[in-house]
C-alpha cells in the first residue's frame, strides 16, 4: 500500500465536502478507498497507520479551532466520532484504532494523540465494551482530568475504568440514555447503551453501537417514543440479525439523515485475507440506497466532518 495513493484520494475527497445529497464523485472516490483498503494485511502497513494518525491530527486541530454556530461531527476509526456543539466536545466510542485481539497492528494512535484528545474532549460516551468501541488508556487520561465518562457498568468492570458513571445511573439535560443489550429477550447478550443527544439547534442524534437485534432495537424505539423525542441524525451500521432492518425502521419512522458506522473494522478480518472488513463503502451505498436517493445520507471517511444543521 502506498501512502501517496491514500493521500491522493483523500485530497480529492476534500474537494468534494460531504453534504446530505447524492454525490457521484464522492461515491467514486470512496469506492477507490475500498480498493486500497481491501488489500490483504493493509491494517499492518506503516503507510495506513501513518495516514490514519495524520487524519486524527487534522481532526484535533479542526476541533480546537472550530467556533461555528452549527454542531459539527467528525469521523474517526470505525465507530468513533467527535461532536462539537458550541463549547462542548463530545466523544462517542472513540478507540485507539485497530487494536485487534489476534495481534498488533500499526493502525493505532500514539500516546501523544490520546493525550491531545483527552485535552479537547469534555464528555466521553461508550456504547459497549468491545475493543473497537473503547480506549482504556484514553479513559485513564480523561479520568485523571476529571472529564465526564459514561458507559455500561459491565464496561467499567471489564476495563477497570476509574471515574466513569454507569449509564444505568446517568442523567443529563442534553442526552437521554438507555441501557440496552446485544441479544434477544431469550438470550441477552453484551450490555449496550443507547444515547440520544439533543443539540443546541434542537436537532437530535442517535447512537447505539453496532449489531442490532429485534428485541433490543425495538426497545430503543420505544424509549424514544416515551421521551417524546425524534431522531434527526443516525450514524448506523446496516447489520442486524433479527426483525426489520434498523435503516428501514428509522427511515419510515423519522425520515432522518444517516451516516456510516462500523465500516472497515479490521478486527473482523482474518490476517492475510483481502477484501472487506465488516462492510465496505460499496455495501453501504447499497444498504442505504433508499434514503441516499432522497438526499438524506452521507458517508464519511476518516478525518472528514459534516455540519448537523
Amino acid at each position: 500500500m502506498k501512502y501517496s495513493d491514500l493521500d491522493t484520494v483523500f485530497k480529492q475527497l476534500q474537494q468534494e465536502p460531504p453534504r446530505f445529497e447524492v454525490s457521484p464523485r464522492r461515491q467514486e472516490l470512496l469506492l477507490k478507498m475500498d480498493s486500497l483498503l481491501c488489500e490483504a494485511d493493509s491494517e499492518i502497513t506503516p503507510e495506513l497507520g501513518e495516514f490514519y494518525r495524520n487524519r486524527v491530527n487534522d481532526i484535533i486541530q479542526e476541533v480546537k479551532s472550530y467556533s461555528g454556530n452549527v454542531p459539527r461531527l467528525w469521523k474517526l476509526y470505525s465507530s468513533g466520532f467527535l461532536l462539537k456543539d458550541k463549547n462542548r466536545t463530545i466523544a462517542i466510542d472513540i478507540n485507539e484504532g485497530c487494536t485487534s485481539g489476534i495481534g498488533r497492528t500499526r493502525l493505532v494512535l500514539y500516546k501523544e494523540q490520546l493525550e491531545a484528545l483527552a485535552e479537547i474532549i469534555d464528555e466521553y460516551y461508550n456504547t459497549h465494551s468491545h475493543i473497537d468501541h473503547i480506549s482504556a488508556p484514553l479513559c485513564d487520561l480523561l479520568g485523571a482530568r476529571g472529564k465526564t465518562m459514561v458507559m455500561p457498568q459491565e464496561g467499567i468492570r471489564r476495563w477497570l475504568i476509574e471515574g466513569a458513571t454507569p449509564v444505568e445511573e446517568f442523567s443529563a439535560p442534553h442526552v437521554k440514555s438507555f441501557l440496552n443489550y446485544q441479544g434477544t429477550d431469550e438470550k441477552k447478550g453484551l450490555d449496550c447503551a443507547m444515547y440520544l443527544f439533543t443539540l443546541s439547534n434542537g436537532k437530535t442524534i442517535f447512537f447505539r453501537g453496532d449489531i442490532y437485534h429485534r428485541d433490543g432495537f425495538n426497545a430503543c424505539m420505544e424509549h424514544i417514543d416515551l421521551w417524546q423525542k425524534k431522531v434527526d441524525y443516525a450514524p448506523l451500521t446496516p447489520y442486524y440479525t433479527s426483525g426489520d432492518a434498523p435503516i428501514a425502521i428509522l427511515n419510515e419512522k423519522f425520515s432522518c439523515r444517516f451516516l456510516n458506522c462500523h465500516e472497515w473494522e479490521f478486527t473482523h478480518r482474518k490476517p492475510g485475507v483481502k477484501g472487506p472488513a465488516t462492510q465496505c463503502f460499496e455495501e453501504l451505498y447499497g444498504a442505504f440506497a433508499v434514503p441516499y436517493q432522497d438526499n438524506r445520507v452521507q458517508f464519511l471517511f476518516w478525518g472528514e466532518s459534516i455540519e448537523l444543521d
